[in-house]
């Protein structure tokens, strides 16, 4: 019987507990949002890269809150999800860019001039990699446009990911 596998330098790689869950501590994982930055500005039909400054977990420290980037640190499945929250915007949108280029695209329903709240996100499971790097851009068309940083105590624009393997 195996309870622990791990790797020859001690790191435990996967756990099995009684009930047969299995556990996998080392693998990359993340959870970014904006939070007490104040809102992010955006110019009208212009595409801008989404500063995610707080972390509430990331496993392996491959998301880096300087960059706004995530970078694969092995080739391999990975999943990713995103949700902005856009101020005063006519319509908005979403990207997944890999390598600094649009790969995937999410727009919102045209709801009428210069809503507010709006937003747009999704989620895309893709083969990367190693040293790929993902990040979301924002694009909205209105006037004051923002992306909401949310509360202190709720996040409202959020970016995550993990490998899937």
């Amino acid at each position: 019987l195996v309870q622990n596998i791990k790797h020859t330098n001690g790191t435990t790689a996967q756990t099995i507990d009684s009930s047969g869950r299995v556990l996998t501590p080392a693998k990359p994982s993340f959870f970014a949002h904006r939070k007490n930055q104040g809102n992010q500005s955006l110019s009208n039909n212009t595409f801008t890269l989404v500063q995610f400054n707080q972390v509430d977990h990331n496993i392996g420290s491959h998301f880096n809150t300087s960059t706004y980037k995530f970078t694969c640190p092995v080739s391999g499945v990975y999943h990713f999800d995103m949700w902005l929250y856009i101020y005063s915007a006519d319509v908005a949108e979403a990207r997944f860019y890999i390598n600094d280029a649009s790969n995937y695209r999410f727009a919102s329903v045209k709801i009428g001039a210069e809503r507010n709240p709006h937003g747009a996100g999704g989620g895309v499971t893709i083969q990367l990699s190693a040293n790929d790097t993902v990040s979301v851009y924002a694009y909205a068309t209105g006037s004051s446009l923002a992306v909401y940083d949310g509360s202190s105590t709720e996040a409202a624009t959020m970016f995550s990911g993990f490998l899937v393997g």
